[in-house]
């Protein structure tokens, strides 16, 4: 699991999130070691909660090997992004009269929003009927019309929604 970790942290561009589809591959398709429904639901607790996205990459770990998984595996996918921080933003010191500097932002954009939505389709597997994806829709069309909501409003009402779903 480090392994597959360090090896994602390599292509963390614009955060984990374009992950998604790898890690479903590793721990739902590839080793069972959980549902499709557990790992969206880790992601979900982990979007929902305060702090940084990335803790669903702990949940994951913990959800396999414990408090031990939980290190692991955060340490495994945070040490390359932060070498390579560093290391990209020397480089960038260097050339930032540089026209290709810009050219390279500009086209690593495109590859970081086509991950997210790979990611974004992945968790929609989840989803049992058209019902589910109708909420879904209007919940995005919301958060992108009154982008100001307060975020415990959000998280109620998604877990009303959740829960009502369920039943």
């Amino acid at each position: 699991m480090a392994f597959l970790y360090v090896t994602l942290s390599f292509l963390c561009i614009g955060g984990t999130i374009p992950l998604v589809p790898d890690m479903h591959r590793f721990f739902v398709d590839s080793r069972g070691l959980m549902s499709t429904n557990e790992f969206a639901g880790y992601i979900a607790l982990a979007q929902a909660a305060p702090g940084p996205n990335i803790l669903y990459v702990a949940l994951f770990g913990y959800h396999v090997a414990g408090i031990p998984g939980a290190l692991t595996t955060l340490l495994a996918i945070s040490a390359a992004p932060f070498v390579m921080v560093i290391m990209v933003a020397k480089f960038f010191a260097r050339v930032h009269a540089n026209p290709w500097r810009e050219i390279i932002l500009r086209g690593l954009a495109p590859v970081t929003v086509g991950l997210m939505l790979a990611g974004c389709a992945l968790l929609t597997q989840s989803f049992r009927g058209a019902i589910e994806w109708v909420i879904a829709a209007l919940a995005l069309a919301v958060f992108l019309l009154r982008p100001k909501l307060h975020p415990l409003l959000v998280i109620g009402v998604g877990a009303v929604l959740g829960v009502g779903l369920q039943l």
